[in-house]
Parts: C-alpha cells; structure tokens; sequence
C-alpha cells in the first residue's frame, strides 16, 4: 500500500524497474545460448587427435584401451633462404643492397679489438689464448699446472663437455 507522502510510489516504479532489467539479461542469455546451440559444426572446435595407447590393465575389464592425445608436432625449420636473406640484411649496415668490404669486417674488427687488450692494434699469442688459459685453469682444480684426464675432458669445446669437479 502507498503512503501519502509517495514514498511507497517511489519504490514500487524501482522495484519494478530492477525486476525489467533482470528479465532482460536472463532473456539476452536464452538467446545466446540458442545461437550457440544453432552454431553450424564446421566452427566448433575439433577434439584433438588421439591414437591408441597402451592396453587397460586387466583389472580394468570395462576399459577395452586407453586412448592418449598424440603429440604436438616438431616446429618448422627455418627457411634457407629466408635466413640467408636476414643475415645479408644484417650485414648490409647502409641499406644499399650490396655488403661492403668494411661492413663485412666490421663485426670481425669489433672481436678484434676485444682480442687486443693492450690496445697495440696486434694480437699476440698472450691475448689470443685468453679463453683458453682461462678454461686450463678452471678445469686444473688441483693447481698442479697439469690435467688429469678427467680434468682434461672439461676443457673440450663440446656442449655436452662436462663442467669441471672443482
């Protein structure tokens, strides 16, 4: 029942204004749910393959086999060409579409000059065999000055080549 100040007028108009919009989403909802019930199957998603795994155990006589998803496939190798084509664009600093003699060498002077500590613009054998000093010594864990053969076998340049027991 209304009040005389319309107070319970104010609330009746709310009250129904709320149950409207509540209708109107449960009946947006019906009608999505019917267009994806109506959806054609080409766009639903396809279950992955699977392939026959191995066979239940026998104390599982209702399961006549397992089935297992098949695994993903390796990725792509990478194009020839296309890698070619990238490295040639790496190389080729100015974009002029042919590689200088200068911009061919520039990443070997930049090794060089790394290589020549002193700065003398020569490399002698002190500073080529840095990385290779540094490896006999890391792989020397006796500090004999000598490898063992199994200190030896971390030297290599192998990346299966073990770490040293140092």
């Amino acid at each position: 029942m209304a009040h005389p100040d319309g107070k319970g007028r104010v609330m009746t108009l709310r009250t129904i204004l709320v149950l409207t919009a509540i209708l109107a989403l449960i009946a947006l909802a019906a009608f999505a749910l019917m267009r994806e019930a109506d959806a054609p199957a080409d766009f639903a998603a396809a279950p992955p393959p699977v392939v026959p795994g191995p066979a239940a155990p026998a104390s599982c006589p209702a399961v006549p086999q397992c089935r297992v998803a098949a695994p993903p496939e390796p990725a792509p190798k990478a194009d020839p060409v296309l890698r070619e084509q990238r490295r040639f664009a790496r190389s080729d600093k100015d974009r002029d579409g042919v590689v200088a003699k200068a911009e061919y060498l520039q990443s070997r002077q930049k090794s060089f000059d790394r290589m020549d500590s002193n700065g003398d613009g020569v490399i002698d054998f002190i500073e080529y065999s840095v990385k290779q000093r540094a490896r006999f010594d890391a792989s020397d864990c006796d500090a004999t000055e000598t490898l063992t053969p199994g200190e030896f076998e971390s030297t290599a340049t192998r990346k299966d080549a073990p770490e040293p027991d140092c």
